[in-house]
């Protein structure tokens, strides 16, 4: 954190490894009162505003109360300068709150939150020049991809073009989330220098000895935190409340189509609808795919998602004309779709019948879980593929099942799985007796 060569730093620590207590309450005491020169405008942000005050605060209560500080460096409360007195009062209080505090030496720490407005920020001729984001989302936050989407745009867009340009230094403190939230977003940026600190490491080597000196210590602690919340605050992996039926090392990706030759005509579309235009509803979704013959004697069946699937809130009349685009859209073949048969959507199947689509109604009868596990047999076996580019969002919702806060994509995809399969994917077999 003191090296100043490094102007991009990400810490991800385990739940107690004291890294907000290093970078939110240390680190900023130490540039403020040994590094003014270099930090004179600090902001300390977190995800909320409450949290932010609390942690300028704790700043304050050190400076004002630490008795080595004040030994060291004095009262670091600012004189007036108004104040022409043989003995200058103290700053008001508009200069040493809980939340702003302007020190003797100059340096002024102005607590923000996540969201608040940080562009245009100066402090005399200085923009910020140190910039720790403590913790800026939760886990309820990071539920919505919009929400993950702000949070981006948020800091790329408003925190880091405010900084000075020059000498700014960014801190992001955290813990993995989701595997989309900020902190692993910044990560494959490849901006910002990470360091990571679990607290059992891949070999088995525990971090923290002396607070877990046994394997039945650690278990403890794991029992008490329960799987999920192991695995996330305190091993750093991501997983879903539930456990993801699919992972990122499962998905098989391609490059590009295969020659037509190997195409038989199949191409389904899984639909999934929604009727809801709410900024909060859910998604009408299809996704495309279609199925190629492959092996040495063509007899073996792969199913190539196509990028780009719908996923939009639509109401129904242009639902329906999505639907009767794409077979104009995607060319030649027998095009299947795949809705569910449940509920309202039994209406939508009629009238796309009406439009003379081909329509393989899917009548569930099970969770959405186990038909997704039943689907993702095919993507870890290789028989389902993903284009390189163009479905991020559905790679997204099928990896972090459980943990999204839409599957809207996910359920198209296993109506698309399932639903070939019941068309029958396997070849011909001849048996000669």
């Amino acid at each position: 954190m003191a090296d100043e060569n490094v102007r991009r730093l990400e810490i991800i620590g385990f739940r107690g490894s004291a890294k907000s207590s290093y970078g939110s309450l240390a680190f900023p005491i130490y540039a403020a009162l040994e590094l003014p020169t270099v930090y004179p405008f600090i902001l300390p942000i977190s995800d909320t505003s409450i949290q932010s005050g609390i942690n300028v605060a704790n700043i304050k209560t050190e400076l004002e109360n630490n008795e080595l500080i004040k030994r060291d460096y004095g009262t670091l409360r600012r004189r007036s300068v108004k104040d022409r007195s043989p003995e200058p009062s103290l700053e008001s209080d508009e200069e040493w709150q809980s939340k702003n505090m302007l020190l003797s030496n100059g340096v002024r720490i102005l607590a923000r939150s996540r969201g608040q407005k940080v562009r245009g920020l100066k402090h005399r001729q200085y923009r910020p020049r140190l910039v720790i984001v403590d913790d800026p989302e939760d886990g309820e936050w990071v539920r919505f991809k919009e929400n993950r989407d702000a949070s981006e745009r948020w800091l790329r867009g408003e925190v880091l073009p405010a900084m000075d340009e020059r000498y700014g230094k960014c801190i992001l403190i955290g813990n993995y989330l989701h595997d989309d939230a900020l902190m692993a977003r910044a990560k494959k940026w490849g901006t910002f220098r990470t360091l990571e600190y679990p607290l059992v490491d891949r070999d088995g080597k525990c971090s923290w000895p002396a607070k877990y000196p046994t394997p039945e210590s650690l278990a403890a602690a794991r029992d008490d935190a329960g799987m999920t919340s192991w695995m996330r605050e305190y091993l750093l992996k991501v997983v879903p409340e539930e456990g993801a039926p699919v992972t990122p090392d499962d998905i098989h990706y391609y490059e590009e189509l295969p020659p037509w030759v190997y195409h038989r005509g199949l191409r389904g579309h899984g639909v999934d609808f929604a009727i809801s235009l709410k900024a909060s509803a859910d998604c009408t979704a299809c996704v495309h795919g279609d199925v190629y013959w492959e092996g040495a004697r063509n007899d073996e069946a792969f199913i190539y998602i196509l990028p780009k699937p719908l996923n939009a809130r639509l109401d129904f009349a242009d639902t329906l004309g999505y639907l009767k685009s794409v077979p104009r859209v995607l060319g030649g073949g027998a095009h299947v779709f795949f809705p569910e048969d449940v509920a309202y959507q039994k209406a939508a199947i009629q009238e796309m019948e009406r439009a003379r689509l081909n329509v393989h109604a899917m009548h569930p009868t099970s969770d959405k879980l186990a038909r997704l596990r039943v689907a993702a047999r095919y993507v870890k076996s290789g028989v389902v593929k993903f284009p390189r580019h163009g479905c991020e969002e559905l790679i997204q919702q099928l990896t972090g099942f459980g943990s999204e806060s839409h599957d809207d994509l996910a359920d198209g995809f296993s109506n698309l799985i399932l639903g070939l399969l019941e068309e029958g994917l396997s070849a011909k077999k001849f048996v000669y007796l």
